[in-house]
């Protein structure tokens, strides 16, 4: 396959009340909102665009569990950072829901989870 086909990810998140999970992105993340599909979705950019935000309106939602393994992963995807200390003192208080920072040797990081309960890492 030709890698220049290729220029982005759109991720796709289910959330229960989209106009609050819109606003916990955009106040918590700085996402930037692109498109509007109220009340069925948003769709949110991270930076420069590359990366989407999908914000479903779900009824039932069942956050799925990342299988058991033997490399401590227990998120599908993280957030990257260049200062995992000050992105968690941030999120903090903001009253982002957060875990204690934790270091894997190279990487550092800590989940977050929001509004609907879906968790995320952040790591540097």
């Amino acid at each position: 396959m030709n890698i220049d086909l290729l220029y982005g990810v759109g991720i796709f998140i289910p959330v229960r009340h989209l106009a609050k999970a819109t606003d916990w992105y955009k106040e918590m993340l700085g996402f930037e909102m692109i498109h509007e599909d109220s009340p069925a979705a948003n769709v949110l950019k991270v930076g420069d665009g590359t990366v989407t935000f999908c914000l479903v309106t779900c009824e039932d939602i069942e956050q799925p569990k990342f299988p058991q393994n033997d490399y401590e992963v227990n998120v599908y995807f993280n957030f990257h950072t260049n200062d995992v200390e000050k992105a968690h003192q941030l999120l903090s208080s903001k009253g982002a829901n957060v875990g204690e920072i934790h270091d894997y040797g190279k990487v550092r990081g800590f989940d977050l989870i929001d509004l609907d309960g879906n968790h995320f890492g952040v790591v540097t």
